[in-house]
């Protein structure tokens, strides 16, 4: 369940089997920040029963990492204020007036609005997708924001990057921890899937800037920092072995 990485920061690990990322949470003397929302409310109450059993308060904020369906489909379940960036409020807002019916899914699928590995994972979490509903932040910034929880700070930092134009990371600097989201994976949604060589290199200098001890991906395990970088060098190199697209934008 809630594994703790540090004083203050702690992770709930990620779950291939419906796509659930992990989620962070950090503890301030103030405040407590959920970071990333899960990818429905189902997601979002395992989260809770797992502070609940470490006796940890429930979320006062919620910080978006980006806008991707797993991890903003279970803000609805969370009372918290939620932060985002602007753009992806922008998505967020959108998501909002999609219909959730067979035939709407479809044709986003048509239309590329939406992908398909995306639509396989939302039919194993939701056996209803009518249900879905998108939560709009209620905290929007721009590039950078820094939340004081009380003995510790959350840097928001929007970061070029290959996955999504709306990813950010939140870095606990007191703990040396950095929740990632999906920002050092490839772009999904271009077709075919790719990786954009300039954006990788950008986010590989911005990160390694930072003085970060513990590195939490969504859907990897939490690791060290040498591990990390390791880590992404092995699977862009792996992915050109494979034939995987790399465009130099």
């Amino acid at each position: 369940m809630l594994q703790q990485i540090t004083e203050r920061c702690y992770e709930l690990p990620f779950d291939e089997r419906t796509d659930r990322p992990s989620l962070g949470y950090v503890r301030g003397d103030r405040f407590a920040l959920l970071v990333d929302g899960g990818n429905s409310p189902d997601h979002m109450a395992l989260m809770h029963r797992a502070l609940d059993e470490k006796g940890l308060p429930r979320e006062q904020l919620a910080a978006v990492t980006h806008s991707h369906w797993d991890h903003t489909y279970g803000l609805c379940a969370t009372d918290a204020p939620v932060i985002a960036c602007k753009k992806a409020q922008k998505a967020l807002l959108a998501m909002q007036h999609w219909a959730w019916t067979p035939e709407k899914m479809q044709q986003r699928l048509d239309t590329r609005e939406d992908i398909l590995f995306c639509h396989s994972f939302i039919l194993k979490e939701y056996p209803d997708p009518t249900t879905i509903r998108v939560r709009a932040a209620d905290i929007v910034f721009d590039e950078f924001l820094e939340l004081d929880l009380g003995g510790v700070h959350a840097r928001l930092m929007r970061l070029n990057n290959s996955h999504s134009e709306d990813s950010v990371v939140v870095f606990i600097p007191e703990d040396g921890v950095v929740y990632l989201g999906d920002i050092a994976y490839k772009d999904l949604h271009h077709e075919p899937p790719c990786w954009h060589a300039n954006r990788r290199a950008d986010l590989m200098g911005a990160l390694d800037r930072l003085d970060f001890q513990w590195a939490v991906p969504g859907h990897h395990g939490t690791c060290q920092r040498d591990a990390f970088f390791r880590g992404m060098e092995e699977e862009f190199a792996h992915d050109k072995a494979e034939g995987i697209l790399v465009l130099q934008d």
